[in-house]
């Protein structure tokens, strides 16, 4: 429950001006009280519908620093028959590691209308990997690499 808060928070963030339109970073170090584990570090609003309307495919960049965890939240519409890969491709796994992938439904369940995709990532030591997902209708013959996100992360 505190991460769909959490989403919903930031996301809100982003439609009143607080959230810049690259990568942006807020901190919560706290422990909730819940026993539920520490929100990450950072957490990353990178892409909304309107982004991909623009352009289908985006590019981005991060820094963090080793041992620290991101999330990356990308808009999806699961009643398209479209979806994120779920696990993202890294280049280097030495570098970066996948932790988690949820997908958020909206919170008024409205039909048809988007949610978010989440991935959570852990820096394990410094050095330079790539972050890959495309959003595909994944059955065969289904389209592939109708969006794609590239993320470049720079581990200090």
């Amino acid at each position: 429950m505190k991460n769909k808060v959490l989403v919903v928070f930031m996301l809100l963030g982003i439609f009143v001006g607080t959230v810049a339109c690259s990568a942006s970073a807020a901190t919560d170090n706290s422990v909730p009280s819940n026993n539920v584990p520490p929100a990450p570090n950072k957490y990353l609003v990178i892409t909304t519908a309107e982004d991909f309307s623009k352009e289908a495919n985006i590019v981005k960049q991060v820094d963090v620093k080793t041992g620290e965890t991101f999330t990356i939240a990308l808009d999806s519409n699961a009643t398209t028959g479209f979806q994120w890969t779920e696990q993202a491709k890294i280049a280097d796994v030495n570098v970066l590691q996948q932790t988690v992938h949820n997908y958020v439904a909206p919170s008024d369940l409205v039909v048809g209308k988007a949610g978010i995709e989440e991935w959570t990532f852990k820096a394990v030591t410094s050095g330079s990997t790539k972050v890959t997902l495309s959003y595909n209708r994944p059955w065969e013959g289904g389209e592939k690499g109708v969006r794609t996100f590239e993320l470049t992360v720079v581990v200090k």
